[in-house]
């Protein structure tokens, strides 16, 4: 009877050992291949701005939902080539133009920096190319090209990767789904569906306050700009844009070109323009942000920026990028499947 016992109990161990085994091996994978994942989640929130956009559409046409999604996709190819052929010769140039502004304004902020601060005496330049213009040999400067076309050809295969994997997923996501909530036990699958179903409402309607507040930044900054006569008012408006998708950090890195354009005028208008882009922020963080996202789940500030801040150490860009979508899922989980139905069982979800 013993015996019989210690095998059973042996066996449950080694059962257990088993399982945590195959955890801990999924989890080391799974951490290898985080770039991927990280970009496969990057294609899913793709999918559902497409669906989202091509749900009108379906319902209110006879059109089936993969052909309004192939209008969708259409649209957006045209409204893409079309702003590229009226704006790109004039975001080249100015983009050209910022670059050569910035680096005015780093000689200007060196040149009125104590002699002392490099003690080679090279100033800025010397603290970033070395001693005795190292960055000037052309072996270093062939290195720093073939550095920047392997970043240059990584990035896009990045962006065609996220776009296939959003084009997939939003052409077919009830196979996706279908594989997912196959995962979870019978009993089980009518809450996994309603919590996908809450998750995927959630990130609809982030996506939605990020691309309003996207919108609306960009037009207010490069009109801002504008009147304060300040040089490239339409690129610094599109990068205002763009880094307005990062929550916290992104607005902040988004003055840093704009101020420095600036500076190249002067002192006051380098100020006057901080104070412009300050306000911006406070009027974007404090009354845009919480009207478009009404929809969405309220983010402690405290946790969005921990979250910005941890992603951006551990995976660099890609993690800034997915940081807050990520949280949202997270915080949506967690309340779905925690506080509600292991905490409080009986108490209905908001």
């Amino acid at each position: 009877m013993k015996r019989r016992n210690y095998v059973i109990y042996l066996h449950r161990v080694l059962i257990a050992v088993g399982v945590v085994g195959l955890f801990v091996v999924a989890a080391l994978l799974s951490w290898a291949v985080m770039d991927v994942l990280l970009l496969t989640f990057l294609g899913v929130l793709v999918a559902i701005v497409l669906r989202t956009l091509a749900k009108p559409i379906a319902r209110k046409t006879p059109l089936s939902s993969r052909w309004a999604l192939g209008v969708v996709v259409v649209m957006l190819g045209v409204l893409l080539v079309g702003i590229g052929w009226l704006l790109a010769p004039e975001i080249i140039a100015q983009t050209d133009q910022l670059a050569e502004g910035v680096e005015e304004a780093i000689e200007q902020v060196e040149a009125s920096l104590p002699g002392d601060i490099d003690p080679n005496g090279g100033g800025l330049g010397g603290i970033v190319g070395g001693d005795n213009g190292q960055w000037l040999n052309p072996t270093n400067i062939l290195s720093q090209l073939m550095d920047t076309f392997t970043l240059t050809l990584g990035v896009l295969a990045n962006v065609l990767f996220v776009l296939f994997i959003g084009l997939f997923v939003a052409f077919d996501p009830q196979l996706y789904r279908n594989g997912i909530v196959s995962l979870v036990p019978p009993r089980g699958r009518q809450r996994a569906n309603e919590v996908i179903d809450k998750v995927v409402k959630g990130l609809q309607a982030w996506l939605l306050g990020r691309i309003i507040s996207m919108i609306v930044v960009g037009i207010v900054v490069s009109l801002g700009l504008w009147i304060l006569n300040v040089p490239l008012a339409l690129v610094l408006g599109i990068i205002a844009a763009l880094l307005e998708f990062i929550p916290v950090v992104g607005p902040v890195l988004a003055a840093v070109p704009g101020i420095l354009i600036a500076f190249t005028l002067g002192l006051m208008p380098a100020i006057y323009v901080a104070l412009f882009y300050l306000v911006v922020q406070q009027l974007e963080g404090n009354v845009l942000t919480p009207i478009v996202q009404q929809q969405v789940v309220s983010l402690p500030p405290v946790l969005g920026l921990s979250t910005v801040l941890a992603m951006g150490i551990l995976f660099g860009v890609l993690g800034i990028l997915v940081a807050t979508p990520l949280t949202v899922v997270i915080f949506i989980l967690v309340r779905m499947l925690y506080l509600r139905d292991m905490l409080e069982p009986t108490r209905e979800d908001l």
